[in-house]
């Protein structure tokens, strides 16, 4: 199969980041966040700095503590969810992590209220002062000063962290947003630059990203429950989900509010969500022919005929890593293409959890990689991203 550009992009982490990154930028124009770049400057005497380099160190120190906060955090919640892998595993959490999710995006269209106590962010604010050591120790806590609009965005980011149970990723994904967060302060407090004026389109702003939300809750319960994937196309999900998001956009911005309006914002958050799922699975759809081992009949014969290696994937259907595995890491180009010529069988633990018992497995995502004689010649348990899935191959085939 001729690979596609479009299938390589969620298996590149640097586009991960950048959206990550994007969502930093963004989450700076909205209501709580945007007017406070000049009084936050102020504030920290960025404006009265009596040079240049003066400014630029102050407003990159608050940028430093702002990233220094989201990297702890990332960190933290990528070993939360690590010690609690067998919860995140149940399709019981993918339906309370929709539900947070969907309770994220209510917050983001303004039907909810997500505020941390008026104490603690009065506290928060009074911390810092003149100069980089003070800017550093503000930027520490600017998150919980901008919780109130940046709280959706941050916690969908961090639960999805959780999922991950990878520490340095979460650290990654995490600093990255930070850098996006504090990359305008960092600019207007070097060249004091204009901002936008405030408007109506901030909370454009906080809209997209409750339609970013509602798809991140329909991705958590179609990795549990199979019938919710349903077929899907790339370019029609596209283009609904384009024409959703101008939509919004457009009568979100709109100064005047009517009845009328608020049920054409409802009708565009629904047009955008529904092509963002078409899209979704016409992404997600499997690439790769796998033979399903059943208790009926064995894949092994079949497969391990005249080829010299096979695989052997434990899977289930509540399991949120197994289903990254089959979208992300099985659906490079790369990994297709090296996977060609191995014999491929699948097995669903829930479905035949005898061949799991013999295999010895205890946890899932599991391969297990079988020579020519059918006998196990190494094994890889949990997530795997495509660079790493391809030294494991490597290392498979030099043995």
């Amino acid at each position: 199969m001729e690979p596609n550009l479009l299938q390589t992009l969620p298996a590149e982490p640097i586009l991960a980041l950048l959206a990550v990154f994007a969502a930093g930028l963004l989450s700076v124009a909205t209501p709580c966040v945007l007017p406070m770049v000049p009084i936050t400057l102020g504030t920290l005497g960025v404006t009265r700095a009596t040079t240049r380099g003066r400014a630029l160190l102050t407003a990159a120190a608050y940028m430093a503590g702002i990233v220094l906060t989201f990297t702890v955090l990332g960190t933290a919640f990528a070993l939360s969810g690590r010690m609690l892998g067998s919860l995140m595993a149940h399709p019981a959490t993918a339906i309370a992590l929709a539900a947070l999710f969907i309770a994220l995006a209510l917050s983001s269209f303004g039907l909810i209220n997500f505020r941390l106590p008026d104490r603690l962010t009065q506290a928060a604010a009074k911390i810092g002062g003149h100069g980089p050591l003070g800017a550093f120790a503000a930027g520490l806590v600017a998150g919980v000063i901008a919780a109130p609009c940046i709280g959706p965005v941050l916690a969908a980011i961090l639960t999805y962290v959780s999922t991950t149970r990878d520490a340095l990723w979460g650290a990654a994904l995490l600093a990255s947003y930070g850098a996006g967060f504090g990359l305008p302060f960092l600019i207007v407090g070097a060249f004091a630059l204009r901002l936008p004026k405030s408007g109506p389109w901030m909370e454009a702003v906080k809209g997209l990203f409750g339609i970013a939300l509602l798809l991140g809750a329909y991705w958590f319960l179609r990795g549990a429950f199979p019938a919710l994937r349903i077929a899907g196309s790339l370019s029609g999900g596209a283009t609904e989900l384009a024409i959703g998001l101008i939509g919004y956009a457009i009568l979100a911005s709109l100064w005047h509010v009517s009845r009328f309006l608020r049920a054409l914002r409802l009708v565009a958050i629904g047009l955008a969500v529904l092509g963002g799922v078409y899209g979704m699975n016409a992404l997600l759809a499997p690439t790769l022919t796998w033979c399903a081992e059943s208790p009926e009949a064995s894949c092994l014969p079949a497969s391990c005929e005249g080829r010299e290696r096979t695989i052997v994937l434990f899977t289930a259907e509540w399991c949120p890593s197994c289903h990254e595995l089959e979208s992300v890491t099985l659906r490079d180009p790369r990994v297709i293409d090296r996977l060609q010529r191995y014999g491929k069988i699948i097995v669903d633990v829930d479905r035949n959890p005898e061949a799991a018992d013999r295999a010895g497995i205890r946890g899932i995502p599991t391969m297990i990689f079988l020579d020519g004689d059918c006998e196990g010649s190494a094994r890889m348990t949990g997530y795997r991203g495509p660079e790493d899935f391809i030294r494991m191959l490597d290392e498979v085939e030099r043995r």
